[in-house]
């Protein structure tokens, strides 16, 4: 058995996977308002061995650790090179948990990690050639040509969130403006939900945030979609173009036999996916939504070994 690590810009999931890629027992915990890689790495720590609690399974059992972190990484080095949404800055990934719990560790960028898990047990299994769009806090990618991940020069390539959309754009937190996970990001939907909340409090979607005590997520929208809230649908729809914006991109220049959307809004279903394909047009890519969940990053990073 093998643990898989998936770090998020706002959460880490830490799960057991068995020989056959099924994941047995998972944990979760907010990253999110970390200050230091020390913060960071005890957050996860208690993660795994919370893990080893509920499962009953001890580290002697554990074959090897996988974790994914978003940004760049070093991998010959065992190093998280930049993070831009959490406080890792030449952070010595591998030897910090290689120093906890005395396994091999092996160390990915997120995407990465979802890509593999979709191609070694998902709905990408039976193809080649296929691109994984993560939405979260930013948008990451993994890009798999002939069964291979492709890292690209300094382990840089995939970073497809920070694509310029919009040279008039926001600022990014790579620092660039513009970039693609700016208005395409679950974050960025939030981001605009809080905001057209505060024109039209008494709208439909202002009711389901108001019923949340003003908590909203990537959830929220959909909610109020299903309610047929029209500031909703206005809301979806510029979303919808500008997430179709970088899906055409990265088809125009990959046309892989697949592109995997994950993240949480993927658990929306068909109420993403159809108006997303219909954005797109007809098209040789399939475009289909992970069926890995929120499993899919914690699978790939525990068959980081396979790799």
């Amino acid at each position: 058995m093998r643990i898989g690590i998936d770090l998020g810009g706002t959460s880490v999931a830490v799960g057991l996977v068995d020989d056959e890629y099924n994941v047995l027992y998972r944990t979760s915990a907010k990253t999110a308002g970390c200050k230091t890689d020390s913060e960071l790495f005890e957050i996860i720590n208690k993660c795994v061995y919370e893990l080893f609690e509920i499962s009953d399974i001890s580290n002697d059992k554990i074959d090897s650790i996988g974790i994914g972190c978003p940004g760049s990484t070093d991998l010959e080095r065992g190093l998280v090179v930049r993070s831009g949404n959490l406080p890792l800055s030449n952070s010595p990934v591998v030897s910090i948990l290689t120093e906890e719990f005395k396994k091999k560790v092996y160390l990915d960028n997120d995407a990465n990690c979802a890509a593999w898990g979709e191609f070694n047990s998902g709905i990408a299994k039976s193809v080649h050639n296929m691109i994984m769009i993560t939405l979260g806090t930013g948008i990451g990618g993994g890009i798999l040509i002939n069964d291979k991940i492709i890292h690209g020069l300094e382990n840089h390539a995939g970073e497809i969130g920070h694509i310029v959309v919009d040279i008039n754009g926001k600022r990014c937190a790579c620092g660039r403006i513009g970039c693609w996970e700016t208005v395409a990001s679950t974050r960025a939907l939030i981001e605009r939900v809080r905001s057209e909340v505060k024109q039209v409090p008494y709208s439909i979607i202002g009711k389901v945030v108001a019923e949340n005590n003003g908590y909203v997520d990537g959830r929220t929208l959909f909610t109020a979609l299903k309610r047929g809230c029209k500031v909703a649908r206005d809301i979806f729809e510029d979303y919808l173009e500008m997430l179709s914006v970088g899906v055409l991109n990265i088809i125009d220049i990959f046309r892989p036999d697949m592109i995997v959307i994950g993240g949480g809004i993927s658990k929306e279903g068909d109420t993403l996916l159809l108006p997303l394909r219909e954005a797109v047009g007809e098209c040789s890519t399939r475009i289909e939504i992970s069926s890995l969940n929120d499993n899919a990053g914690i699978i790939g990073a525990a068959l980081l070994y396979k790799k």
